[in-house]
């Protein structure tokens, strides 16, 4: 199967982004807590104002949970951001041959070979494919917006058939 595309900042970031969700348990936990964080500040303060109903609820301290929530995000989205600038390989135009014997990925910088054993497992979404490195914990993102439909049947049919998804 051979299949060009190029890798931009929002697909490397919506790729990174399912990577964190779906590696393990504490990488889930990582993405989602900002999100719980936030939930368990105002549950806090809500329940605090119903077992004390003379105190005041202090308004600031139950809502000063969204601006670091906000900031915790977008950190994140900047982190990767920059990330992607540093990978000046990812951002080349990349054809990616795949086959029963592994990958082979070519750019204008060069050509890289790798076999099945390489990678653990993959997962998608929507946008993109995310194929899981074993050594480094590196990912390889595809984003679908490039495939035709026949296409993200077939890359879907031998990644499974090659890796276990999650």
């Amino acid at each position: 199967m051979h299949i060009e595309y190029r890798v931009n900042e929002s697909d490397f970031v919506s790729a990174s982004m399912l990577a964190l969700r779906k590696r393990s348990s504490w990488s889930a936990l990582d993405y989602y807590f900002p999100h719980i964080f936030c939930v368990l500040w105002l549950g806090g303060n809500v329940i605090q104002s119903y077992i004390y109903p003379d105190m005041e609820v202090d308004l600031l301290l139950t809502l000063g949970a969204f601006p670091i929530f906000m900031g915790l995000v977008v950190l994140r989205r900047r982190r990767l951001k920059q990330d992607y600038k540093k990978m000046k390989n990812l951002q080349l135009h990349q054809a990616l041959d795949l086959d029963s014997n592994g990958l082979r990925l070519t750019t204008t910088a060069g050509v890289a070979r790798s076999s099945w054993d390489m990678y653990s497992k993959f997962v998608e979404d929507k946008s993109s494919f995310v194929l899981y490195q074993k050594s480094d914990h590196g990912i390889v993102p595809i984003p679908k917006h490039h495939l035709t439909e026949p296409q993200i049947d077939e890359l879907h049919s031998l990644l499974t058939a090659r890796l276990p998804g999650k």
